[in-house]
């Protein structure tokens, strides 16, 4: 018996994440960035059993002091 393919949808979001950045807690921007990323991945596979893969990317990283 030949397996059923499953059919896949590929959704893309864009979200900006405003974060409070204590210069002074050890982590430069590019780890805490990189930590939200990480998070993110879990939240999603956590939240949606269907969800196959996710992949994220970082974008940009602004200060805006």
């Amino acid at each position: 018996m030949e397996p059923i393919t499953v059919p896949k949808l590929t959704v893309s979001f864009a979200v900006d994440i405003d974060v409070d950045y204590d210069s002074f807690g050890g982590k430069t921007p590019q780890e805490i960035a990189i930590a939200l990323q990480d998070e993110i991945d879990d939240l999603l596979y956590e939240a949606a059993p269907n969800v196959s893969s996710v992949y994220t990317s970082i974008t940009a990283i602004d200060s805006n002091d």
